[in-house]
């Protein structure tokens, strides 16, 4: 749980894919790394939210837009890790989203621009799957200098689980017991067991 004060300056939304054709067409140009998000923020703060599965942000962008915040940035980036001389090559995609408080928000021309059609994929990416969700707190920098009193919460998304196959028809499990063996009539429509909220300026998983 972490509430959302006048302490709390900048939330960013870090979304982890190993697929990059799912990743929304609109981001996959934007490869910078705006001045905003400062290195020094990456550093391990806090975690607030443990990591946790079969997680819905359906309502969430919403609710964050009404507790006082809005999107300031988005961008993304691709890294690949292993050794050159061989083809044991892993590469990561992640999208960044960045949401400020209204009165520390700024925006370029160029965002301004595409924020409407951003924010569109942004929410149908939290309506449309599932994620493992995990949360922490960190100090916040700017100009490369901590603020005193100020925090940036890092929201880290993994683990995608589409809710809908290619052809729009919702995706369909089995239930199994503890044994793994299936039980009930058929599979059932694939539901999130818990969904990240937003509350009365509160962050917090709940149960769906």
């Amino acid at each position: 749980m972490v509430i959302l004060d006048k302490n709390v300056r900048m939330i960013m939304l870090r979304f982890n894919f190993s697929n990059p054709k799912v990743i929304p067409f609109s981001m996959r140009r934007k490869t910078h790394e705006p001045l905003l998000f400062d290195r020094k923020r990456r550093s391990t703060g806090v975690l607030n939210i443990e990591t946790t599965a079969g997680c819905s942000l359906a309502d969430f962008v919403v609710k964050l837009n009404a507790s006082g915040y809005e999107m300031v940035d988005a961008f993304y980036r691709k890294r690949v890790d292993g050794d050159i001389n061989t083809n044991s090559k892993k590469k990561y995609h992640t999208v960044f989203f960045l949401f400020a408080r209204h009165e520390f928000a700024e925006l370029s021309d160029e965002f301004k621009k595409m924020r409407n059609i951003i924010l569109a994929e942004l929410r149908s990416m939290c309506e449309n799957a599932m994620w493992q969700v995990k949360l922490f707190s960190n100090k916040f920098y700017k100009d490369g200098r901590e603020v005193q009193g100020q925090k940036a919460l890092s929201i880290n998304l993994g683990a995608r689980q589409p809710l809908c196959c290619p052809d729009g028809q919702a995706v369909r499990i089995w239930q199994k017991d503890e044994k793994g063996k299936r039980i009930g009539g058929g599979p059932i429509p694939l539901k999130a067991s818990y969904c990240l909220s937003v509350e009365n300026n509160i962050i917090e998983l709940q149960t769906a």
